[in-house]
């Protein structure tokens, strides 16, 4: 057995015990297991022996190898020695060779400078010998280049140690050094520029100034070319302003300010692309701070001769004692009435009228001052930003605010100074993003400016509407002649027992159409006038105009402040003059005014018996001549004002919606964002006055919907039913069933109404009025079945007559009236029922409609309703389940 796999066999066993254990054993069987275990063990090691002795001449022979090779080693180590001594001595000549090689390579590069120096040394005598020679020639062109050159690419060798041999006496410490002989140069040769430059200018020799402009930066003096540049382009805006003095007309100053405006643009435009070629981008915005101080004197100036001969304190004066001066009457009516008594207190039409110009030219002013400012914001913020991206730059290119003090007159900087307090500095501040000044003389006038156009533009639009009021010409609206008759008078003519043609015509399966006039009825009404009647007077459409204007003036300013001020002062106008007045007029009681029985419709032929309203036989036309009946003129009073009240609420949100879309238009530039969000909300302020508008038509048509429309229903319903029952025998039905004279009452009685509404209210007046119509019908007719007595038969007919008449007023008012006539229908539908039983349907249905339940009727007015039935039982209508 193997040694291994008799160590594998004795360790299981002998994994469970130790020797105490063994010779502590008093079990047999224990003891002979360990006795044969042993035999083992030994047997294993008597392997292990013999492996070791059999393997003893292979360790004999690897140590003798060993031994070999080892003296082999030490021969080769003897034979390297030499070798290595070499290798030592190599190494060493090499770091040396190396460290001269590094110092001949800069002794190499040292020659290889020292040489450059010479040769620009050389060169540098050269050019100054030239530049010397261009200086006695007064060649300025190649002076300024060899200055330029010098100044920036070649500058480092006027510091070289061989400086001294490019002057003329190898020195560098007198005056004849390289150094001094440039600074020499670039001094003489800037004073020459610059004499050139100022000739040239007395000459308007645009040639040459171009010429030298160029030079300047050549020379390292570019702020000095920017400023003789500015105040050459300063001179040349003087001159064209000096040629817009003598422009005449009724707005002069506007006219002068615009020219001045547009000769700085065209300048900064035209130059901005030479500007920038020569002398890099960003530099154009010194030019441009320099112009709109220049424009801010001359526009200062122009509006101080504005002031003066306009005489805007005297005005301001005239206006500010007209309005104390008048006493506000509670309506602008009663200010209409004395406003011819009380003129000696009042300004004159000819100061009227030049306020007016004045006020044109003040909108003008402020427009052309806005728009001069954003364009100017829109040059010079772009060069700001490139100047930007060159640190320190914009401390060196803008003007400092010594400077820009200096441009203005000594009154002007007085205005500043007041502002500052202290320091006149203090009062100059340039914008971050765009490097204009912020306060200026022009700006500051502004403000002033804004004061007075606001003070104007309020007289203006007080004044205006008294005078829309005053010139109100709803006493002079045609078609007014005759009052609105009372459609219940009007009778059905009984000389033909058929529906007469035009009228009923449409009566049948398709149900109603609306019946139109005849042809000689219309010539009738062509011949009295009555075929256009004016619905609306002139003071809406002449408000409104009034109102837009200032408002479009406001804007146009584009001053929050303006538009705000002037839109609380049209509010507050339009509220005391237009609204007060035409609400007034529209609540008046309809019967203040009595009238007679002449302008009542008759009896007529059944061609001419639903005619227009004040329409009588042809020989009649001729009492238009005589004057309006006080009837007619109280009612044109009432309804003119209900329509314009109408009209007014249509305009005044127009108006509104298209304000705002111009100040969004207009005001797209403006930097400051809450500006345009202060003029949003005062024009939102004014399309809120629309509630108040609406209110009070509202209101109007409530009043005359009680006090006309629903008494006047009532009475068509009434005079519809003279003579009209609902038991009916089958002889009886038929009859009416052939001629239903309820139905051509009623539609001859309401269409005259409607023809009337038709021709003096507007469409919205109009549909509002028919809705309380329809309302008002549809309750008395209510009211009134619950008191009448049906068959079966005169139910049927009173449902039909229920459903033709809500058919016609559908097409009448092109409005569905189901939820009004909800209650009538089922009314109708319960009264037409064979039986009791046939009603459980309906009876049952109540609950299930798409209405609201108290539209509906509920089963307890069911049961009420059915007991008008005589053909029905109290004990068969009690049987009915609740």
């Amino acid at each position: 057995m193997p040694a291994g796999a008799l160590d594998a066999e004795l360790s299981d066993d002998f994994a469970w015990s130790n020797f105490d254990d063994l010779t502590q054993s008093t079990n047999v069987a224990e003891i002979e297991h360990a006795y044969r275990m042993l035999e083992l063990e030994e047997a294993r090691l008597d392997v292990e022996i013999s492996e070791s002795v059999e393997g003893t001449a292979d360790v004999d022979n690897s140590f003798a190898q060993l031994f070999d090779l080892q003296a082999a080693l030490h021969a080769i180590s003897d034979q390297l020695e030499p070798v290595q001594s070499a290798i030592d001595t190599t190494a060493t000549n090499a770091g040396a060779i190396s460290g001269r090689v590094r110092f001949l390579d800069q002794e190499q590069k040292k020659l290889k400078q020292a040489l450059s120096m010479i040769e620009e040394t050389a060169l540098l005598r050269h050019r100054l010998v030239e530049l010397l020679a261009a200086m006695r020639d007064k060649n300025i062109d190649i002076a300024a280049a060899l200055i330029h050159k010098y100044i920036t690419t070649d500058a480092p060798v006027l510091d070289s140690p061989f400086v001294a041999f490019a002057s003329a006496n190898g020195s560098s410490e007198d005056s004849s050094s390289p150094r001094s002989i440039i600074a020499s140069a670039t001094k003489e040769l800037v004073d020459r520029v610059s004499f050139t430059f100022d000739a040239a200018v007395e000459s308007n020799n645009t040639k040459e100034i171009s010429h030298c402009f160029r030079l300047f930066p050549l020379l390292g003096e570019d702020l000095r070319g920017l400023d003789m540049y500015s105040d050459f382009l300063c001179k040349m805006i003087a001159e064209k302003s000096r040629v817009t003095a003598d422009i005449q007309g009724s707005s002069i100053y506007a006219v002068r300010l615009t020219r001045l405006f547009e000769v700085i643009a065209v300048i900064i435009d035209n130059h901005f692309p030479l500007v920038e070629t020569h002398y890099g981008p960003g530099r154009m915005v010194r030019v441009i701070q320099r112009l709109q101080m220049e424009g801010t004197k001359r526009a200062a100036m122009v509006l101080d001769f504005f002031e003066d001969e306009r005489h805007i304190k005297r005005r301001i004066a005239q206006i500010q004692q007209a309005e104390a001066s008048q006493t506000r009457p509670k309506s602008y009516a009663m200010a209409a009435a004395d406003h011819r008594s009380k003129s000696e207190d009042a300004l004159s039409d000819h100061d009227f009228k030049d306020i007016t110009d004045i006020l044109g030219e003040l909108v003008l002013i402020e427009r052309q001052i806005s728009m001069f400012s954003r364009f100017m914001e829109s040059r010079a913020a772009p060069e700001v930003k490139a100047l930007s991206l060159e640190p320190g730059s914009k401390d060196r290119v803008f003007h400092k605010p010594a400077a820009i003090l200096k441009h203005l007159p000594l009154a002007m900087q007085g205005i500043l100074d007041t502002k500052a307090g202290e320091s006149a500095h203090a009062a100059v501040e340039l914008d971050e993003v765009t490097g204009l000044v912020v306060h200026t003389p022009l700006s500051l006038r502004i403000s002033w400016l804004t004061d007075t156009y606001i003070t104007f533009e309020s007289f203006f639009v007080s004044r205006s509407a008294t005078k829309v009021m005053l010139l109100d010409d709803t006493d002079s609206l045609s078609g007014w002649a005759e009052p609105i008759v009372d459609a219940s008078e009007a009778e059905v003519s009984k000389s033909s027992s058929k529906p007469s043609a035009g009228l009923l015509s449409g009566f049948g399966q398709r149900g109603w159409r609306k019946p139109g006039a005849s042809a000689a009825v219309a010539a009738v009404a062509v011949a009295r006038g009555q075929s256009d009647i004016g619905q609306t007077s002139s003071c809406v459409g002449d408000m409104f105009f009034v109102a837009k204007t200032a408002l479009e003036h406001a804007i146009a300013t584009q001053q929050p402040a303006a538009v705000e001020a002037v839109s609380q002062s049209v509010i507050g106008v339009m509220n005391s003059a237009l609204l007060a007045t035409v609400e007034s007029r529209a609540l008046s009681k309809w019967n203040a005014v009595s009238g007679t029985k002449s302008s009542q419709l008759s009896t007529v032929s059944s061609e001419l018996s639903w005619r227009l309203p004040g329409v009588g036989s042809v020989a009649d036309t001729q009492a238009e001549d005589s004057p309006i009946n006080p009837v007619a003129a109280h009612q044109r009073g009432i309804l003119v004002s209900v329509n314009n009240l109408d009209l007014a609420g249509q305009y005044l949100q127009k108006t509104a919606d298209e304000l705002k879309t111009r100040v969004t238009g207009e005001w797209a530039r403006i930097p400051q964002r809450d500006h345009v969000t202060r003029a949003q909300k005062a024009l939102d302020a004014f399309g809120a006055f629309l509630a108040k508008f609406t209110h009070a038509k509202q209101r109007s048509l409530e009043q005359f919907g009680a006090q006309v429309i629903k008494p006047w229903m009532r009475a068509i319903l009434q005079q519809s039913y003279r003579d009209i029952k609902y038991v009916l025998t089958d002889e009886e039905f038929n009859d009416v069933q052939n001629d239903n004279l309820f139905q051509k009452r009623f539609v001859l009685k309401f269409g005259l109404l409607v023809r009337q509404l038709k021709q003096r209210l507007t469409a919205g007046n109009l549909a509002a009025a028919l809705d309380i119509a329809a309302s008002s019908l549809a309750v008395d007719w209510e009211r009134a079945i619950r008191q009448s007595k049906f068959n079966m038969l005169g139910g049927i007919m009173f449902e039909k007559d229920v459903r033709e008449i809500q058919r016609y007023l559908e097409l009448e008012s092109d409005t569905m009236l189901r939820k009004k006539f909800l209650r009538l229908i089922q009314s109708a539908s319960v009264l037409a029922v064979e039986g009791v039983a046939d009603a459980r349907h309906i009876f049952d249905g109540l609950s299930v409609t798409d209405v609201s339940p108290q539209a509906a009727l509920s089963k307890s007015e069911v049961k009420a309703i059915l007991a008008n039935r005589i053909d029905v039982s109290e004990k068969d209508i009690s049987e009915l389940e609740p």
